[in-house]
């Protein structure tokens, strides 16, 4: 099995995350490197960029590069049914009601849409184990931030449950001592299902944790509103003790010679930049041509 790495572009919307990400699928293609390059953006960006209409199931974009964009109302809807089947099977009296209904309704949560792209995250990383790349197209600042908090975020919760059943169980012992005369009652599914609930959550976080497996950047542009929320983005990733693994600047507009230097920007974070260019970098020939044009190899942002 591959060492699978998966890298997450970040930043405001309309920086060029997604042409960032494209660019970075193509040049570790041209590596033979292989790579999923999965968009979590609602925008359908990838669509744009690479002239091709993508769903759930990965299209080949020629040798060692695939691209998928994750459905997140079909996420939300598997992840409810799921729940569902499970509530259902560990609790058997209630199916007598209608507990699809209150599922329907659930589906507009706060939240779901956090869990969704967390599922489908994971599944990529079962499915495309044997792979070098997973490269994730996030979606725009407050929903990825989310995203990447929902482990830490689920912990707290999770941990006072399993406390609360842990005495309610307890509870439950001491009434079955004196009822049943000391017969042991059946496993406790509830708890076993929050303890797989915690498991998951505290992989997940290692996972985020661990630079060694999973890598951040944030595409910024030149401008005072872009370079504020990149800021940001690295405080909030920081307090996550999730660390950056570098910065990419996608020149929107011509260098101007005024501009602050990226290094006075950003001290301490290894900076990439995108240069400008005349013609939209739309389909693979162009993003292709803007590679070998700028000799751009990102060998600073990825080992």
């Amino acid at each position: 099995m591959k060492d699978l790495r998966t890298l997450f572009f970040l930043g405001k919307g309309g920086t060029g995350k997604s042409t960032a990400s494209a660019l970075v699928s193509l040049v570790l293609k041209e590596k033979n490197k292989k790579v999923l390059l999965a968009s979590f953006d609602d925008a359908h960006n990838q669509a744009d960029i690479f002239e091709t209409l993508f769903s759930d199931k990965a299209c080949t974009m020629g040798p060692c590069l695939e691209v998928l964009q994750v459905d997140t109302d079909k996420q939300i809807k598997q992840y409810l049914a799921k729940t569902a089947r499970n509530v259902k099977a560990s609790y058997a009296y209630l199916t007598a009601f209608n507990l699809d209904h209150y599922f329907d309704i659930l589906k507009f949560s706060p939240g779901m849409e956090e869990y969704a792209l967390v599922t489908a995250f994971t599944d990529l990383l079962t499915r495309y184990a044997d792979y070098d790349y997973l490269v994730i197209d996030m979606p725009p600042t407050a929903l990825s931030l989310r995203f990447f908090n929902l482990p830490a975020l689920s912990l707290t919760w999770i941990d006072q449950l399993e406390k609360l059943r842990i005495q309610i169980n307890k509870k439950k012992e001491i009434i079955s001592r004196i009822t049943l005369a000391g017969k042991a009652f059946e496993r406790d599914k509830v708890l076993h299902r929050i303890q797989e609930m915690k498991s998951d959550c505290l992989q997940l976080k290692a996972l985020f944790e661990n630079p060694a497996k999973t890598c951040f950047y944030v595409v910024f542009n030149q401008d005072i509103l872009s370079v504020a929320e990149t800021r940001r983005v690295i405080e909030q990733l920081d307090r996550l003790t999730i660390q950056i693994k570098g910065l990419i600047c996608n020149e929107r507009i011509k260098a101007d010679a005024a501009a602050p230097a990226l290094k006075t920007l950003f001290p301490g974070f290894p900076v990439q930049i995108i240069p400008f260019s005349d013609k939209s970098l739309i389909g693979m020939d162009a993003l292709e041509q803007h590679i070998r044009l700028h000799d751009l190899t990102f060998d600073k942002m990825i080992e």
